[in-house]
C-alpha cells in the first residue's frame, strides 16, 4: 500500500519525517476502516453466539406450544357445554317445547322431574318483552313469585290489577299512585284500561 510517488512511506512517523501534505489523514482513514471492520466482525460473531445460545430456548418454547395445542385439541373432543345465542322471539316456542318434554316425562314416569327449571309466568314474560301487553311499551312489575304487583304504573298513571291474571280493576286508574289495598283488589271488577298516549 505504498504511494507510487513515495516509494517507502510509513503510516505513522515523527512530525519531521511526515511531509506537510496528508500522510497523517491517510493513516487515520486506514485506522478508521480497520476499526470499523473489527467492529463489524465482532458484531457478527456476537449475533451468531446469541442465536446459537437462544436455540435451546426457542426449541423449548416450540415444545410447550405444541403441548398446549395437543391439550386443547384433546379437550375439545370431550363434550363441552356451549353457549347458545337464541333470539328473544324464539323463547316462547322453546318454553312450549320444554313444557311438552316435562309432560311427556311425567306421563312416562308418573312423577315430575326435579331438575326442570321453573316455568315463567305471564307477568315475567310481559316484563321481559317476550309476550305483548295491552299497552304498547308497557312492562308490568312482578313480585318474587312471578305474580303481578297490585299496583301497576305507566308514565304518570297508576292502576290496580288482579295479581293472578293482571287484569285491571275498573275505576282504579289514577294520575299518580293508586290505592290498591287487598280488599280493593279482591272486590273490584276486572276490565280493560283505556289510556291516551302522550
Amino acid at each position: 500500500m505504498s504511494d507510487p510517488e513515495i516509494p517507502s512511506q510509513p503510516l505513522l512517523g515523527t512530525p519531521s519525517q511526515q511531509p506537510a501534505g496528508g500522510s497523517s489523514s491517510r493513516a487515520y482513514k486506514v485506522a478508521g476502516i480497520t476499526l470499523l471492520a473489527c467492529v463489524l466482525i465482532v458484531g457478527q460473531a456476537m449475533t451468531a453466539y446469541f442465536l446459537l445460545s437462544q436455540r435451546s430456548d426457542i426449541k423449548s418454547l416450540e415444545d410447550q406450544s405444541n403441548d398446549l395445542k395437543h391439550e386443547l385439541t384433546k379437550g375439545r373432543s370431550a363434550s363441552v357445554p356451549m353457549r347458545m345465542h337464541v333470539p328473544m322471539n324464539a323463547l316462547p316456542a322453546m318454553m312450549a317445547d320444554s313444557v311438552d318434554e316435562v309432560k311427556h316425562s311425567e306421563a312416562s314416569t308418573g312423577t315430575p322431574e326435579k331438575n326442570t327449571p321453573p316455568q315463567a309466568t305471564d307477568c315475567q314474560l310481559e316484563a321481559a318483552g317476550v309476550k305483548e301487553t295491552q299497552l304498547p311499551d308497557f312492562r308490568p312489575s312482578c313480585d318474587q313469585r312471578g305474580l303481578y304487583t297490585a299496583q301497576q304504573c305507566f308514565k304518570v298513571h297508576c292502576w290496580c290489577v288482579n295479581p293472578v291474571n293482571g287484569q285491571a280493576i275498573t275505576g282504579s286508574l289514577r294520575q299518580g299512585p293508586a290505592s290498591c289495598g287487598r280488599a280493593a283488589v279482591r272486590s273490584g271488577e276486572t276490565g280493560y284500561l283505556v289510556m291516551k298516549s302522550d
